[in-house]
C-alpha cells in the first residue's frame, strides 16, 4: 500500500532542496508517490545580487551539497518551474527525474534562468529538448503553472501520510542506493537510514560530485 502525496517544490531553491533528505525519508518509509507541484520563489530576476551567503548557510545546516559561489544576478526561477510542470502534464514518468537534474545542476552553480541549464538538464533526464521547450509556450502549461502558484502553501511544502503502514529502517546503505533512482547525497542517505552512514559509504558505494551510488 502506497500513497500519493502533493509535492510543492522550486529547483531553484535551496530551500527545497534542502528538504530533499526529507522527501527520501517519507519516500522509503511509506512508499509514497509524489505529485509534483511547484511554489515560485523569485518571478523576476534581480540584478547585482550576491546569494553565495545564504546559499552556503543552507549547504552547512543541510549537508546537502550546495555551491557557495555568489551568483552574477538574483536567479528567476519561474522558467525552470514552468518547465516542471511541462514535463508533469506531457512525461509524467520522467518529471522527477527532471525536477531532481535541475535542482543538482542549480544547486551546483548553474544558473536556473538559463536556457542551457534546463537543456542541459532535460536531456539527463531523457527528456526531448526541443518539445518540451515548445511545449513551455503552451497556454495549458501557464494555466497550470499559475494555479500552483496560487495553491502553493509554501516551499518546500508536503505532508507525511497517517496511517500507512511503515516500512523498517534499512539495514544498510548499500540497499538505500540499490533502491533509490538517482545518486544520493550523504544527507539523503544518512535521512533513510536514520543513523550516521558516511563511513559504510565510504567502504561500499562509489562518490561523484558529491553524491553516492552502488
Amino acid at each position: 500500500m502506497s500513497a500519493r502525496v502533493a509535492v510543492f517544490t522550486d529547483p531553484g531553491s535551496p530551500g527545497a532542496f534542502a528538504a530533499e533528505p526529507a522527501r527520501r525519508r517519507l519516500e522509503w518509509r511509506y512508499g509514497i508517490e509524489w505529485e509534483l507541484h511547484v511554489c515560485v520563489t523569485r518571478e523576476h530576476r534581480e540584478e547585482a545580487w550576491t546569494d553565495g551567503e545564504l546559499f552556503a548557510h543552507v549547504a552547512t545546516e543541510s549537508g546537502m551539497p550546495i555551491s557557495a559561489r555568489d551568483r552574477v544576478w538574483g536567479q528567476s526561477t519561474i522558467h525552470a518551474c514552468r518547465a516542471v510542470v511541462a514535463a508533469r502534464m506531457r512525461w509524467p514518468d520522467r518529471a522527477d527525474a527532471f525536477l531532481r537534474r535541475l535542482q543538482v545542476l542549480i544547486m551546483a552553480g548553474e544558473l536556473a534562468d538559463d536556457s542551457d541549464t534546463l537543456e542541459l538538464a532535460a536531456t539527463q533526464a531523457g527528456l526531448p529538448v526541443a518539445e518540451i521547450a515548445a511545449y513551455c509556450a503552451e497556454e495549458e502549461v501557464e494555466d497550470a503553472l499559475r494555479a500552483d502558484m496560487a495553491a502553493a502553501p509554501g516551499c518546500p511544502a508536503f505532508d507525511e501520510p497517517a496511517g500507512l503502514p511503515r516500512r523498517p529502517d534499512p539495514e544498510s546503505v548499500a540497499e538505500v542506493l540499490e533502491w533509490a533512482r538517482f545518486p544520493l547525497a550523504t544527507a539523503e542517505v544518512a535521512a533513510v537510514c536514520g543513523r550516521d552512514v558516511r563511513g559504510e559509504l565510504e567502504r561500499v558505494a562509489r562518490f561523484d560530485a558529491g553524491y553516492w551510488s552502488a
